[in-house]
């Protein structure tokens, strides 16, 4: 892949373009925005920008053909380094930070990102599903986002501003980004080949809030007709909680006896809701509705704390309970 073929974040792209340019890249970003929108894609990029052996960084044009550029795009270069939460794990470990205890500070990214560069120019790392960094974690990491080897850059990919602890976000430079447009959407979906045809992907990219992850979700028939019938569930007045409860209950049991996979659906029927008040906040802005401003802003506060527990709570059918146990005391 190259720049040309990179789909969206033009602000961004241009952000990079000049600090490398005028050579003021700072080591240590922060990538928030959905999830599913580019971001690890683009930390990539900046990587074959930085590392290609062939064109120099300023003319950000990675060629895409040389030995270090097939390198990053592999995964397989001796200076990219990436982390991200093993599976089955809820959390990034301290280990992945700064090595196993038998093994602790002579292994793991912090030490990994402070040895001399193979290629003798940068180090780059990437710390993935960086939401889920817990406070030992934080504390393991401090130390280098604070000093960083020199040349370095750092990237942690979020989907939440306020899921990162403010020890992280204060040694952080934040790029915000946001989701992609429905023709990039559903450019991508016909790329990756998990559309149909280009009526199927226009459809659905209709829908799925500028997200890849959102898009490959709503191919499924019972899942997007589930969506449907929620959120008229969530609309009608009085709010039917007992109702509510036990079809979301029902949904997420639905995704399978792994813990993790409820989990995941959980997040994702949060989702739907959190995009639904997000809808409905636009309206309410452009009729200059003060009521449902308020409404609207506290429900979605109310999703994103929600998202932020739920691999945190032991019994997320409890959590289910909460959650809609406050949306109803909030609705108007």
């Amino acid at each position: 892949m190259d720049w040309n073929s990179f789909l969206g974040h033009h602000r961004q792209r241009g952000w990079f373009a000049n600090a490398i340019r005028s050579n003021r890249l700072a080591s240590t970003f922060l990538l928030v925005g959905p999830d599913a929108v580019g971001k690890r894609t683009f930390a990539r990029m900046i990587a074959k920008t930085l590392l290609c052996l062939k064109n120099d960084p300023a003319s950000f044009d990675p060629c895409g053909a040389c030995e270090a550029c097939v390198q990053v795009e592999a995964g397989t270069h001796p200076d990219w380094l990436q982390i991200e939460r093993e599976k089955g794990k809820t959390a990034l470990s301290i280990d992945q930070f700064i090595g196993p205890e038998e093994n602790r500070m002579r292994a793991g990214l912090c030490y990994e990102i402070r040895m001399k560069p193979y290629s003798g120019r940068r180090k780059i790392a990437v710390v993935d599903d960086a939401d889920t960094i817990g406070v030992e974690g934080a504390n393991s990491l401090l130390k280098t986002l604070e000093e960083p080897p020199p040349g370095s850059i750092i990237f942690l990919i979020s989907t939440s501003l306020q899921r990162q602890l403010p020890t992280i976000r204060s040694r952080c430079q934040v790029v915000r980004f946001q989701g992609l447009s429905e023709d990039d959407l559903a450019v991508l979906a016909l790329r990756q080949g998990i559309a149909n045809g280009p009526e199927d992907a226009k459809r659905i990219a209709v829908m799925a809030q500028g997200s890849l992850a959102s898009f490959a979700v709503l191919l499924d028939d019972e899942l997007r007709e589930f969506k449907s019938q929620l959120l008229q569930q969530f609309d009608t007045r009085p709010f039917d909680f007992p109702k509510f409860t036990k079809a979301l209950i029902t949904n997420m049991d639905s995704a399978g006896s792994d813990s993790q996979a409820k989990r995941d659906r959980l997040k994702l029927l949060i989702d739907f809701v959190q995009q639904h008040c997000q809808k409905k906040l636009y309206g309410a802005i452009r009729s200059d509705d003060t009521v449902k401003i308020e409404s609207e802003v506290a429900l979605i506060k109310r999703c994103i704390a929600a998202k932020e527990h739920v691999d945190r709570i032991v019994a997320p059918a409890a959590l289910v309970e909460a959650w809609s146990a406050d949306l109803a005391s909030l609705c108007v």
